[in-house]
């Protein structure tokens, strides 16, 4: 019989890693989670980067390559894209324990969240993982 195989999480890798990873490198004090929670945050709150996992392509049964995004809230657009921009580069410059590779950077995009009224600042980048036995 087969094995069973599913499909990796690289969102829960990266946040994992950049919560752990950050606080040492700090530009600033930031929060880290995959999503961001229902209203745990305002614009007086320290900024937040919110790992979302948005999909991809398989090489079943090998490996899986989310596109992840990374979003952060704060109160200023400047502030947002300076985060972004940090996150990105630790991204892309640091190997993140489970996750093969993190390549092809979108340009920043910036937002005002209706929700929330915070300023945010959004990337995309493409993840490999490997999928693992059941």
């Amino acid at each position: 019989m087969k094995a069973l195989r599913a499909p990796g999480d690289s969102a829960a890798r990266v946040q994992e890693y950049l919560s752990e990873t950050l606080p040492s490198l700090a530009i600033e004090p930031v929060v880290v989670t995959l999503g961001l929670p229902d209203d745990q945050w305002s614009p007086k709150s320290i900024p937040h980067i919110g790992i979302f996992d948005d999909g991809g392509a398989s090489q079943w049964p090998v490996s899986s390559s989310p596109l992840l995004r990374v979003t952060v809230w704060s109160n200023g657009r400047t502030r947002s894209r300076a985060v972004a921009g940090w996150v990105m580069g630790v991204l892309l410059a640091h190997r993140i324990p489970g996750v093969a590779n993190v390549r092809e950077p979108s340009t920043l995009l910036d937002a005002r969240d209706p929700k929330n009224k915070g300023l945010t600042a959004s990337f995309t980048v493409r993840t490999t993982v490997r999928t693992s036995a059941l």
